[in-house]
């Protein structure tokens, strides 16, 4: 009996690493041409760029390995991360913009005073290029007066110089007057965009707090 148990002891080591050594083994699984499934205890060269599974002794899968990409399709992921990208700060910059109005004003009506104070100060400089405009329209009359002296001769070349500066000058104011008129158009409409904006976010912030509309 103690001779067996001896024989056992001895035995024992060489049986460990043995046991150990399966426990710890895993095979390479993939779907090979046909359908067909391919197995190894190493990568088998078929499933050499395809999806693989690493199976443990168990039968366990341990891991799921997807196939390379091709060019393409890392083309298209890159492209759907650079969209994911961008729609994250296009969100993160109206969230901003949604705080910001929200400091900014404390009423709708203020949003009407900031557009009417907005307009005031655009119509100032549309008043003030209409100003200069009468004077050059007084300046080029008088410059208009003195070529008449020289239907039939050579106008002086300073006179030429100033009538062509008042005609760019003119067309300058004329040109600043429409770009002021179009501001209006776009402040208003920024301004009524931000009032219902403002109006959508104060009343969800109403619905939030449980408070009425």
């Amino acid at each position: 009996m103690m001779q067996w148990l001896r024989s056992a002891m001895l035995l024992l080591p060489a049986i460990l690493p043995v046991s150990a050594a399966a426990q710890g083994r895993v095979t390479f699984c993939c779907t090979g041409d046909g359908a067909r499934q391919v197995c190894s205890d190493v990568l088998p060269r078929e499933c050499y760029g395809r999806a693989y599974r690493e199976i443990n002794a168990q039968g366990v899968v341990v891991r799921h390995v997807e196939a390379p990409l091709t060019a393409e399709q890392r083309a298209q992921r890159e492209a759907e991360a650079n969209k994911a990208r961008e729609e994250a700060a296009r969100r993160q910059e109206q969230d901003r913009k949604n705080r910001a109005l929200l400091a900014t004003y404390s009423s709708e009506q203020d949003i009407d005073v900031a557009r009417d104070r907005a307009i005031a100060d655009i119509q100032k400089a549309i008043k003030a290029s209409q100003d200069k405009l009468a004077e050059l329209a007084e300046q080029r009359q008088m410059l208009d007066n003195e070529a008449e002296f020289f239907k039939k001769k050579t106008m002086p070349a300073p006179l030429r110089t100033q009538i062509r500066d008042n005609d760019a000058e003119m067309k300058a104011q004329q040109e600043a007057v429409e770009a002021k008129q179009k501001e209006i158009d776009t402040v208003r409409t920024r301004y009524g965009e931000d009032k219902l904006r403002y109006r959508e976010l104060t009343q969800k912030k109403a619905a939030a707090d449980g408070r009425p509309r």
